[in-house]
């Protein structure tokens, strides 16, 4: 009688089914923390249509669903706050304030719960209203920001609040100076009381030539003593003001001993007397600097900077309207920058050749770096036209000087030298490009004019023309805190980007190649032509023509340090849409009815931190 074999493997048992929340609570931390993460990318990430508001609802409906949710919920929720847009009218009524009842809220929860406290490490206030006849709400404000400030003992960045420092005593700087996990902060440097009086009591000042009077000994040991804390800090952000200065010179030096893990540096419209050649040869290594309306800085202190060792580790740097004259110190910059993978560089005047060095003119590629990923490229006076700058790079690029471009943001390229250098592309400019009208910069000053005409296309006497015979300012030369005045700051991409199309449309009427279809009998029965393009097929460089995450294109799509005192789309003014976190509710009879309450908030602008580094 047949008897089946026995099985050579032994079957595995029969498991039983798993209970509820099982196998969900085999999950580590780490993955509902990613997937945590992933959720706030969704409401909070850059162009999403939800809002921090949303995103605050829904984790904080998480923190109820399970024990095992609570504490990455928890931690997802308070680590990063951002409090973003106007306060409810509920909680205006509520609490009798015009502003600041979250704020409020805020602190009393932190305070009663010292654990939670200590989770905070990212906090971001809304921005205070100016409220006509109330000019003491402002102060009042701030100084309830500095009440929560010292509720988190591990605080890391505050955002949303530009105070300006005017070197009085303000509780919100004093608190920030206790944080000793501060790992980035934003100084708004004010005139003093002092130097306003001396300012208007001068009759010699004319726009952009009146160095702004010395600091009190005093003042200097304040604003030092602020940094004593701050060992965790990572960046620094420094704006003086017209008219305000931070001296004598080795004042910055002084601080930035206190700052042993700074690693991103950025400086804007520091008068001389606070900042030149020595401060800059001076400062520690760094990963990113940026150095924006500097007038006390010449070619020959960026030349020395860039063969300094401090310098090695340098990945970003953006010169903007920073008295660059020089081609040669240029090419060292470059050169000599070996871990450099962000080049900026924005400026009224084109950086020229000295007459004695032009013979390295002929051995290309004379501006040459092998590390350099992106380039943005402003040279605002000359639009219609190409310099010897503009010629010099292009012809580096294309010798193969910059290995490792990727994408290249030129401005003015009237001639499309830089967008035949970069691979071909059906269309530049935007959607919306055409149907948005010619905005100007909203910086310019009322005392521009409008560019000199007698600027020529190039030519052998214009592209080896030295810099001392030229009418371009001198490193020495005094000049205006905000650049040339008789030039716009920075070109608008957005008329960048029409001019690349219309380049780009004329090449399609200039065929490369002309197709002639023959019959049998030799005769052509079909012409046509192909191949109108502009750009370089296989080239690995992208034509960038697109605004950076912070700015606009009215600005130049490069984000500068005025920008960080900006909303950030936090406000709902020029007719911005805002979120009302009615994005996810069903629409239809079927429907809920409460369901339209149970969604909505307060509308808020979508908020986004603006970073330089």
């Amino acid at each position: 009688m047949y008897q089946r074999p026995m099985p050579i493997k032994r079957q595995a048992p029969v498991r039983d089914p798993f209970k509820p929340n099982e196998l969900f609570s085999m999950l580590p931390v780490e993955v509902l923390s990613v997937i945590l993460e992933k959720l706030r990318e969704l409401h909070v990430g850059y162009k999403r249509g939800s809002c921090a508001t949303c995103w605050m609802r829904d984790v904080g409906n998480m923190c109820v669903v399970s024990r095992k949710w609570y504490g990455p919920a928890q931690q997802a929720l308070y680590e990063d706050i951002q409090l973003v847009g106007p306060d409810s009218a509920a909680h205006k009524k509520k609490f009798k304030l015009s502003q600041g009842a979250r704020v409020m809220m805020l602190r009393r929860l932190l305070r009663a719960k010292p654990r939670i406290a200590a989770i905070v490490r990212r906090l971001k206030v809304p921005a205070p209203e100016p409220l006509p006849g109330k000019g003491s709400t402002v102060a009042d404000y701030d100084n309830l920001v500095a009440s929560l400030v010292m509720a988190c003992p591990n605080l890391e960045s505050l955002s949303g609040l530009s105070t300006t420092y005017d070197h009085s005593f303000k509780k919100i700087f004093h608190a920030l100076s206790t944080r000793s996990n501060l790992k980035e902060m934003n100084w708004l440097i004010q005139p003093s009381p002092l130097q306003k009086q001396q300012r208007i009591q001068s009759s010699t000042q004319q726009l952009g030539l009146v160095m702004p009077g010395e600091l009190k000994p005093f003042q200097e040991a304040t604003f030092l003593s602020h940094h004593d804390n701050w060992s965790q800090l990572e960046t620094l952000t420094i704006h003086c003001l017209p008219g305000a200065t931070l001296t004598p010179e080795s004042l910055l030096t002084s601080t930035l001993s206190y700052l042993p893990k700074l690693k991103h540096l950025h400086l804007c419209n520091l008068p001389p007397n606070s900042f030149n050649d020595t401060t800059l040869l001076a400062l520690p290594p760094l990963k990113s600097l940026t150095l924006s309306h500097i007038s006390g800085i010449s070619s020959s202190g960026l030349s020395a900077f860039a063969t300094h060792s401090s310098s090695a580790p340098l990945r970003k740097l953006t010169l903007r309207h920073t008295p660059l004259t020089s081609l040669a110190a240029l090419a060292r910059i470059l050169s000599n920058l070996r871990s450099l993978i962000t080049f900026s560089l924005v400026q009224a005047f084109p950086p020229v050749m000295p007459e004695d060095d032009t013979f390295s003119l002929w051995m290309m590629p004379y501006l040459a770096s092998s590390s350099v990923k992106k380039l943005h490229w402003d040279i605002t006076s000359h639009a219609s036209c190409v310099n010897a700058a503009d010629d010099i790079l292009a012809r580096s690029i294309a010798a193969g000087g910059f290995p490792a471009l990727r994408a290249l943001r030129v401005l003015n390229d009237p001639d499309g030298i830089f967008q035949e250098l970069c691979y071909p592309v059906e269309r530049i400019d935007l959607h919306t490009d055409r149907f948005r009208s010619m905005e100007q910069p909203t910086d310019v000053s009322p005392f521009s004019a409008a560019p000199s005409s007698n600027t020529s296309p190039m030519s052998p006497t214009r592209l080896f023309k030295s810099s001392s015979s030229s009418s371009l300012p001198s490193p020495r030369t005094p000049m205006s805190f905000f650049g040339d005045l008789r030039h716009a700051p920075y070109t608008s991409l957005h008329t960048a980007r029409l001019a690349a199309q219309a380049r780009l449309e004329a090449a399609r009427s200039r065929p490369r190649f002309t197709v002639n279809v023959v019959d049998e009998d030799g005769t052509t029965t079909e012409t046509f032509a192909l191949a109108g393009f502009i750009g370089t097929p296989g080239s690995v460089i992208r034509y960038y023509l697109i605004s950076d995450p912070g700015t606009t294109d009215d600005k130049g799509g490069l984000v500068d340090v005025r920008d960080l005192d900006g909303d950030g789309g936090e406000s709902l003014a020029g007719g911005r849409e805002g979120c009302t976190g009615r994005w996810n509710m069903r629409d239809g009879v079927v429907a809920d009815r409460k369901e339209k309450e149970r969604w909505y908030h307060t509308e808020r602008g979508r908020w986004t931190k603006v970073s330089l580094s």
